[in-house]
């Protein structure tokens, strides 16, 4: 009886231990968290400030009130930082669309609202001017996000927003989604490069091709065609 005890006493201290250490854990993750989340804010109020320059790594430190060594505890260079800042602005785009889309249920208005979201990046000149600032630091840096697969990876959480309403009209989410994206994203980017805005007729316009090319490619006969394996 009396080993029992023991026993019994020594897992309620180690499961006890354990839950200790599970809460000094979680408050160190939080406050992690929470320290690089406001370093990625404070990192993207000075690129925007100082765009079409970039904001220098003692700028960002000082802005953020911590030292280099805490900067680079969480990213190991700048364009790291740099590149978590445009993942976070493409989640924050993706959230931006996605509520306009829930607004309406016509699949065919949907896609026409991601149209405009995704081209109104650069037809808001602050916003444009943004992004520019990044992409044209992480080209010269030779770090466009390659290793972790690239722009398309970066984007997804914009892309993936064709899935549902291609889906609701019978269209094919992958190629059709691929197509769409390659021409609306194709499209913000030459705009962005030329330092540019389109109009909001260019926009609409752009819209409306999308939709027509969808119902083409939804007529009888011409879903049967597929590319050819290689």
């Amino acid at each position: 009886m009396q080993n029992d005890t023991s026993e019994s006493q020594s897992r309620a201290g180690v499961s006890r231990a354990a839950q200790a250490a599970a809460r000094r854990t979680a408050r160190q993750r939080q406050s992690a968290e929470d320290e690089i989340e406001r370093l990625l804010e404070v990192t993207l109020e000075l690129i925007e400030k100082s765009a079409p320059a970039m904001p220098s790594v003692s700028a960002i430190v000082a802005a953020a009130g911590i030292s280099n060594q805490t900067l680079y505890r969480s990213f190991p260079s700048k364009d790291d930082l740099i590149l978590a800042v445009l993942e976070k602005g493409v989640h924050r785009v993706a959230d931006y669309i996605s509520a306009r889309m829930t607004g309406v249920d016509d699949p065919h208005e949907q896609i026409l609202v991601w149209t405009r979201g995704v081209l109104r990046q650069v037809s808001h000149s602050d916003a444009a001017q943004t992004s520019r600032s990044v992409l044209e630091h992480l080209e010269k840096a030779g770090s466009s996000s390659q290793e972790d697969g690239g722009q398309d990876e970066l984007l997804k959480p914009v892309t993936s927003l064709l899935a549902a309403p291609l889906q609701a009209l019978g269209s094919d989410p992958v190629l059709d989604g691929a197509c769409i994206s390659d021409l609306v994203l194709g499209a913000m980017r030459r705009h962005l490069w030329k330092s540019t805005a389109p109009s909001p007729d260019e926009i609409e316009w752009i819209g409306r091709f999308v939709l027509g090319g969808l119902n083409a490619n939804n007529r009888d006969g011409w879903r049967d065609v597929r590319p050819v394996d290689k």
